[in-house]
């Protein structure tokens, strides 16, 4: 199983719905918007993140079905990475206590797999 968390704002890009990490980076960076207490524990939840989890190559995040379309993947935590999955999901409650509505997504298939390590995958939704 896979889980993924993120916001309710649509990601273009992706097809899919913006990652709990950029909008935590999003609102830490609105300092006014986040009281001290919370950008402090947004900050640390971040750089434990940057310092436990690898970050792949931007090219692993592209696939290619057919030459007229692009895709790009979203980030899935194997729900074995309990302690990533436990830290994400603080996160994501940071998030909702800040006004930024989120949800967790779990999944057999999350897609098709274009990266992955022990902890994460990067997998294209499913075009259609």
């Amino acid at each position: 199983m896979y889980v993924r968390f993120e916001t309710f704002a649509p990601c273009a890009e992706a097809r899919g719905h913006t990652s709990i990490f950029q909008a935590a980076l999003d609102l830490w960076q609105d300092v006014d918007r986040a009281e001290s207490w919370q950008a402090d524990a947004l900050r640390r939840e971040l750089d434990w993140f940057n310092e436990h989890l690898d970050a792949p190559e931007t090219n692993a995040f592209w696939y290619r079905p057919n030459r007229k379309a692009e895709v790009s993947g979203l980030c899935w935590f194997r729900d074995s990475a309990e302690q990533h999955v436990s830290r994400a999901r603080f996160m994501a409650w940071l998030l909702d206590e800040l006004a930024v509505p989120t949800r967790a997504l779990w999944a057999c298939n999350p897609g098709r797999i274009l990266w992955a390590d022990n902890v994460q995958v990067i997998a294209a939704p499913a075009l259609g």
